[in-house]
């Protein structure tokens, strides 16, 4: 309905959609659902279930363009909403969703929270030339749809609503890939030729703001809530950019409330997959539940105490124990060059 009502000049006739300043959703379908991997078909005898239909969805969302055109409706223009004002928050516990007996998590299936994929509950903002905009703010929790362990009840959603609404400093979490390297007993064993080899990276994130017992963001392999890039589709474009997640920060929730400075943790890793070869799993050299990369890492930051002043930003791995944040960065830096901090060896 809000969605609706906020890009769809048709439903909002007095033009109150302008007085919208953030607009913040729960495990929201914003993309349709899927049963068994179908989106729902758009068919009279089903009632109010084919309204996640993303035939029928397109048409209340003033998106028919746009669906012909890309064939999802998980974008708002930009001229309706701006897409920096808005968030989506993501679940991904579908086992405790007990909806139709246990049918509904079952038949949405792995990835999602019970009814809604992951995939489906986040946005891109719709620019005005047709093209795809920026994502909007994401962030996800081990929770279901609805229930005892439902999202709305959690305290990590709760946690990013409040800090999307009245918080003083937004992150956005990318993760930007130069290089994947596939090992060489994989390669011989195709014969030398890479092409045949694939695999899916599964990209993990946690992140927590400082002096609290939990999370503002969980992406791990286990909840099925990972990020993903597969081999083929590296090959393809030779780099990789991910967006992965959205922190907020806030003043008000400061442990010390004297210490000027923000910080949370960030906890990365990059699993080890299972490489295929012609389609057949290559397990010679695999260890289960490795990974290619897993490190943490504190960031601290110190907004300006005005406009005209500068942001302080400090950093540090803790791949050798805990360290508090002492290495500085610069803001004006480019993202290569601010990770040059960090050698993997």
């Amino acid at each position: 309905m809000c969605r609706a009502f906020l890009q769809n000049a048709a439903l909002d006739p007095q033009g109150m959609a302008k007085s919208v300043d953030k607009f913040f959703t729960y495990a929201t379908p914003h993309n349709g659902i899927d049963f068994a991997g179908i989106n729902i078909p758009d068919l009279p005898w089903q009632s109010s279930v084919t309204n996640f239909s993303r035939d029928r969805m397109a048409q209340y969302l003033d998106l028919q363009q746009a669906y012909g055109r890309y064939q999802r409706v998980d974008l708002i223009p930009e001229s309706r909403l701006a897409s920096s004002r808005i968030f989506t928050m993501v679940g991904t516990n579908r086992m405790d969703y007990d909806a139709a007996a246990g049918l509904s998590r079952t038949f949405v299936g792995n990835g999602s929270d019970g009814l809604v994929k992951i995939e489906n509950a986040t946005l891109n903002g719709l620019n005005d030339d047709g093209s795809i905009g920026a994502p909007c703010a994401k962030a996800f929790t081990y929770r279901a749809h609805s229930g005892y362990f439902g999202i709305v009840n959690s305290e990590e959603a709760f946690q990013n609503l409040s800090r999307f609404l009245f918080g003083d400093v937004r992150v956005d979490i990318w993760l930007d890939l130069s290089d994947i390297r596939l090992p060489d007993a994989a390669v011989k064993a195709a014969g030398g030729d890479a092409t045949k080899i694939d695999a899916i990276y599964q990209v993990e994130a946690i992140a927590s703001p400082r002096g609290k017992p939990w999370s503002l963001t969980r992406r791990v392999s286990e909840e099925d809530s990972v990020a993903c890039l597969t081999q083929k589709e590296w090959n393809q474009r030779g780099s990789s950019s991910q967006y992965l997640s959205s922190v907020f920060l806030s003043k008000r929730a400061r442990v010390q409330k004297t210490r000027r400075s923000l910080a949370y943790s960030l906890i990365l890793g990059v699993k080890i997959p299972d490489y295929e070869i012609d389609k057949r799993f290559w397990f010679n050299e695999h260890f289960e539940g490795g990974y290619l990369f897993r490190n943490s890492l504190i960031l601290e930051i110190v907004p300006p105490a005005d406009d005209s002043g500068a942001w302080r930003i400090k950093y540090a791995w803790q791949d050798s124990g805990y360290s508090s944040a002492d290495i500085v960065l610069d803001p004006q830096l480019t993202a290569d060059a601010a990770c040059r901090g960090y050698d993997p060896g």
